[in-house]
């Protein structure tokens, strides 16, 4: 993304704040013709005027009213991240927060989204040693080590992260500031970033994207998938702008849930075992075939943890395929006898087709719930908050359609 300068952005606020480009300028540090340019620039930028000008005195316009507000969040991220890893690490790098520029914001992002110098490298179509330089010069002017040597590896510190974190999510700020002009002018073009987990990824997310894309056609959508730790951390890295799935106990203070509804796991097979269209399935016969199970720390997994913890025998003792993706295990499911838990949202297609089946046995256990993970302090644009809206409504009218007998299955329950 093509971002606005921040000195200009720095300009932009000291004026509105004050209500004259002279003392804004005065305030930055540059001339009178200076600030003018940098004004102009950033209307370019942003394809429409900001500031409403007059002699001794100076007004937001409707779009400069959305770019303020959007630029005041990721100055304040700036500022205040300075400011706590000041007080964390005693660095030296008083002011820093007036000396950072997008180019250290994206060398830091880019190095955090992917894990090294040659990945950022490639992100922001640099050389690796143009990256470096501009990230370490990040580095000198807060005045604290962001990286470590580990072997020929280079990562993060502690403080590294931290920074990483907030300078991503700045960016994010001032990328939607620029959507969000956009969308005054009628035009929903800009990007919703989901994190997917398992079970909201097969319907719940696509079916969503189908409602929306009907009334905003030119909107774009990314759906990240991967564990609920990287997406997690892709959510407070700002890299994604929500999680959708599974919804856990433990939460850091900086993230909020929403949950959507409640659901119990099934026994799924493949549509020709042997257990498929038996009326009453026996524990024991569910520890006499081979499973498919979750990673561990999921729900998931832990729900099979607790049966198989009350097979006749113990645990399984047939060797177990642990995955995470819905492809492989339904290819294993199809073409062998192994069991595995799953809910009927994953496969919703699967056994309306006939690939599948749920066997006739109720999972013990405290019903699971699907929600949406945010940051707690996310201002989100109108498109992803449409988004956000036509999730509910996908859920709603699941919940309202499904019948208690018609998949075996409890029909969706809004979550408490």
């Amino acid at each position: 993304m093509d971002y606005p300068n921040l000195r200009h952005i720095r300009l932009f606020c000291a004026c509105l704040r004050t209500g004259s480009l002279t003392r804004a300028a005065d305030i930055v540090g540059v001339t009178q013709p200076a600030a003018s340019q940098a004004i102009s620039r950033l209307e370019d930028r942003f394809g429409t005027r900001l500031l409403e000008r007059g002699p001794g005195h100076a007004m937001a316009t409707p779009a400069g009213r959305v770019v303020q507000a959007r630029s005041l969040r990721a100055l304040d991220l700036i500022r205040t991240g300075c400011q706590r890893l000041q007080a964390d690490s005693g660095s030296r790098g008083s002011g820093a927060d007036a000396r950072l520029t997008i180019s250290h914001l994206r060398a830091l992002q880019a190095f955090a989204q992917t894990g090294g110098f040659p990945g950022a490298a490639r992100i922001l179509d640099q050389s690796g040693a143009a990256v470096q330089r501009t990230a370490r010069n990040a580095e000198a002017i807060l005045g604290t080590s962001l990286f470590e040597a580990d072997g020929r590896a280079t990562r993060f510190t502690g403080a590294g992260r931290a920074v990483a974190r907030w300078a991503g999510l700045s960016l994010k700020e001032l990328g939607n500031a620029t959507e969000e002009v956009q969308e005054l002018r009628g035009k929903f073009d800009g990007l919703v970033s989901i994190g997917a987990l398992p079970m909201a990824r097969t319907t719940i997310v696509p079916d969503a994207i189908a409602s929306l894309a009907l009334t905003h056609p030119l909107a774009r959508f990314e759906i990240l998938e991967g564990s609920y730790e990287q997406l997690l951390s892709d959510l407070e890295m700002g890299h994604i702008d929500f999680l959708i799935g599974a919804l856990r106990s433990r939460l850091t203070p900086t993230l909020g849930q929403e949950p959507l509804f409640d659901f119990r796991l099934a026994v799924v097979a493949g549509a020709g075992h042997p257990l498929s269209g038996k009326t009453d399935v026996s524990l024991a016969e569910l520890a006499s075939f081979p499973w498919v199970v979750a990673r561990k720390g999921t729900p998931n997994r832990s729900t099979f943890d607790a049966l198989a913890a009350k097979f006749p025998d113990g645990p399984p003792m047939q060797g177990t395929v642990e995955t995470g993706s819905l492809t492989a295990l339904r290819g294993i499911l199809m073409q062998t006898d192994r069991l595995a838990l799953l809910s009927r949202h994953q496969l919703r297609h699967e056994l309306k087709a006939g690939f599948l089946a749920l066997l006739n046995y109720e999972v013990p256990g405290k019903p699971l719930s699907i929600g949406i993970t945010t940051r707690r302090n996310w201002q989100p644009t109108a498109l992803q908050a449409e988004y956000l809206a036509a999730i509910r409504r996908v859920v709603a009218t699941e919940a309202a359609v499904s019948a208690p007998g018609g998949s075996r299955l409890p029909p969706l329950k809004a979550a408490e």
